[in-house]
């Protein structure tokens, strides 16, 4: 059955819920609504979810599903945040809501989030603009905030603190009457949580940051109305910080309609907005009203284009972050380059007999970009670290179980076998399938450089079952590359049911 024009993203967050419907087709917002719920306090301060707080999540959740009816919209999808996901009792929450609405909770990965995030920034009409330079993109949510670094328009970087307001204010709670200048001690823990990132930043300045989230209660009011953005200099931002720094609490409760219970995040944000833009020298802030809910339509909306994501600028800055990830462990960029050639050249040709598609080939390609991550920790067992290194690090855009997927191929790119080590994967057989297939044709394009000096140039594939003829252009003997390739090949067999055969053609 076709889709519809309308569809309804529904997001359960550390303190509200909110709704958004639009028409797809037009890229209309017909309907936006929020509904406070303090789930963050429970989690933060005790790592569950009081049962209490999920009746209420249920109904909010029936008006929301109502308002959907009423709207003839019959195409939604319900996500949590990545910080509702860590709760102890989830999975309690889940299933509670399902027996009650009969909707599934779907979770979010800190992967997902930030790339839901880059995805509502693209909604700013010179977000290409604004990323040609050295930018900063900040998503201020509850618990965590996420950094992602262009320069010259490409990502080199991102990173995930939990620094959030109500995290940072939760996790100090005691020492705010207890010692003499709050703010300093404030000022001090935020610097030692933010060194982590600082560490990895070129000394350049990054003079832009575009900053989004659900905590910017105090500068949202900036934003003319009507208008879902604008742009402040770092004069506007620090008035707005001298001013809110000067404020006592019942001076935030009267002046500026907060909620009582979120007045004491208001100081851990501006003094982490003020210490970030300090350290990059920023000059002008994109403040925008965009939410991670806006990046789950816009995801939405390109999922139902017909071009491939894999195509996209979204997958491109995918590929872009697991090179830079790479760099980080001084993995050996020729060597990369050959492998990914190869495995993407190779995916292309055996289509016929993967069966796999355009999703399957990006995780491919992810997996022979960080394959030699692991090199960085020790040569013996590089692979086994490649693993570690993945399934640890942020992978922008990849579904949990796509993470493990990615892992698991770069880890068996090697010569272990996978065939009865396959339950250890916490994913479901067809992803199992998926990655032993993927491992296979990566074992493959690795063992085409095997010796590190490129001495293939291209190949070329050709298949006559039982076997599949892999033609190797090389100016030099290839005999090491062969008998690695030879080795590998078991494999593939194993998977496919069909022999690779390597032929060099070319003179030396």
């Amino acid at each position: 059955m076709a889709k519809g024009s309308l569809y309804g993203a529904m997001v359960i967050s550390a303190q509200d819920m909110q709704l958004i419907i639009v028409d797809v087709k037009r890229q209309a917002v017909i309907e936006r609504v929020s509904a406070p719920i303090h789930l963050g306090n429970d989690l933060f301060a005790g790592k569950r979810i009081d049962p209490e707080r999920s009746d209420e999540v249920v109904t909010i959740l029936q008006r929301f599903l109502q308002l959907l009816k009423d709207y003839n919209v019959t195409d939604y999808r319900l996500v949590a945040s990545h910080t509702i996901t860590r709760a102890e009792n989830i999975d309690y929450i889940r299933d509670h809501i399902y027996i009650m609405t009969g909707v599934t909770l779907h979770f979010m990965t800190v992967n997902e989030e930030s790339l839901f995030s880059y995805e509502a920034a693209q909604l700013l009409p010179n977000f290409n603009e604004l990323i040609s330079g050295r930018t900063v993109l900040m998503q201020v949510g509850a618990s965590m905030v996420h950094f992602m670094m262009f320069v010259d328009g490409h990502l080199t970087l991102t990173r995930e603190l939990f620094l959030g307001p109500l995290q940072v204010a939760t996790q100090l709670q005691n020492l705010e009457h207890k010692v003499e200048s709050y703010q300093e001690v404030l000022s001090d823990y935020l610097h030692s949580k933010l060194v982590s990132l600082y560490q990895y930043l070129p000394d350049e300045p990054f003079d832009k940051v575009i900053l989004m989230g659900s905590k910017l209660n105090l500068l949202e009011n900036l934003i003319p109305k009507g208008k879902r953005y604008v742009q402040l200099s770092r004069k506007d931002f620090d008035k707005q910080f001298q001013s809110v720094v000067q404020m006592t609490p019942q001076d935030m409760l009267n002046q500026n309609n907060l909620p009582a219970d979120q007045v004491n995040e208001v100081l851990p944000l501006f003094l982490l907005l003020d210490e970030v833009f300090n350290h990059l020298h920023t000059k002008s802030i994109h403040l925008t009203d965009f939410k991670v809910i806006d990046g789950c339509v816009v995801d939405e909306e390109m999922s139902r284009k017909k071009h491939p994501r894999n195509t996209d600028a979204v997958s491109q800055v995918m590929l872009g972050a697991a090179y830079e990830l790479a760099r980080r462990f001084h993995v050996d960029e020729r060597h990369q380059q050959s492998v990914v050639l190869f495995a993407t050249q190779l995916f292309d040709r055996l289509k016929k007999i993967h069966g796999l598609g355009s999703r399957e080939r990006l995780l491919l390609q992810l997996a022979a970009i960080l394959q030699d991550s692991g090199l960085f920790i020790d040569s013996t067992q590089h692979a086994f670290h490649s693993e570690y290194i993945i399934n640890h690090s942020e992978m922008l855009g990849l579904r949990a179980d796509e993470q493990v997927e990615v892992a698991a191929i770069a880890r068996y790119h090697s010569s272990e076998t996978v065939s009865a080590d396959l339950s250890r994967f916490n994913i479901t057989m067809d992803n199992r399938l998926v990655m032993v297939k993927l491992a296979a044709i990566l074992r493959l394009a690795d063992a085409l450089d095997d010796s590190r000096l490129h001495k293939i140039s291209k190949i070329s594939v050709s298949i006559k079952k039982p076997e599949i003829i892999i033609h190797a252009t090389a100016n030099d003997d290839i005999e090491l590359e062969t008998w690695t390739f030879n080795g590998k090949r078991k494999f593939f067999e194993e998977v496919y049911g069909m022999t690779p055969i390597l032929r060099r053609t070319g003179r030396f």
